[in-house]
């Protein structure tokens, strides 16, 4: 048998090469599998409150009143008559609905009261015969209108737009109309 010396000296540097690139790599793919985190931090918000407002004012419908007879008028001349009458129509300001606003706010913004009552005037002008009777008869138009209001949130950077929304209803007008129309006296 033959005995072999090994020389360790010229593998100790292989060896230690090979061991640096293999520590070298198991620490790359450490550092590799760690999540990285990329997000800056979000700014923060000192919140004071709420408050609605009102984020639009938009035509919804208009109601009518049932037409009546407001007034009648009789002619005495026998060459026949053109009577007239003044009419007036009122309406009190109502919300229906989620007002979530002030009533200030919606003084400032529609400039009406809710409560306030709102008055307009007509002439009704008509012509009869002697001896008939006019009536007139007369009906309003209510304008609806739809208050859209938003929640927002106060901090210290401003405000900030909620998905909160509520919906109110005003009726905040009357637009009057009459019609004259001529009976017999007594029909």
């Amino acid at each position: 048998m033959t005995i072999v010396e090994v020389n360790h000296l010229k593998w100790k540097p292989l060896f230690a090469v090979l061991l640096g690139l293999l520590v070298i790599g198991v620490t790359t793919r450490s550092i590799m599998a760690m999540p990285i985190n990329h997000t800056q931090p979000k700014p923060q918000y000192a919140i004071y409150g709420t408050e609605w407002k009102i984020d639009g004012v938009y035509y919804y419908t208009t109601e009518y009143t049932p037409e009546k007879v407001v007034a009648t008028e009789t002619c005495d001349s026998s060459a026949g008559c053109s009577l007239s009458e003044t009419i007036q129509q009122c309406i009190d300001v109502t919300v229906s609905g989620d007002l979530e606003v002030s009533a200030v706010v919606v003084k400032e913004k529609l400039g009406v009261s809710v409560g306030e009552q709102i008055c307009k005037s007509i002439t009704c002008t008509g012509s009869c015969n002697y001896r008939e009777e006019i009536w007139f008869w007369a009906n309003s138009e209510i304008p609806v209108k739809k208050i859209v209001q938003r929640e927002y949130v106060i901090t210290n950077h401003g405000e900030i737009a909620t998905s909160n929304i509520a919906f109110a209803y005003i009726k905040m007008g009357v637009v009057p109309h009459c019609r004259p129309e001529s009976h017999p006296q007594g029909g």
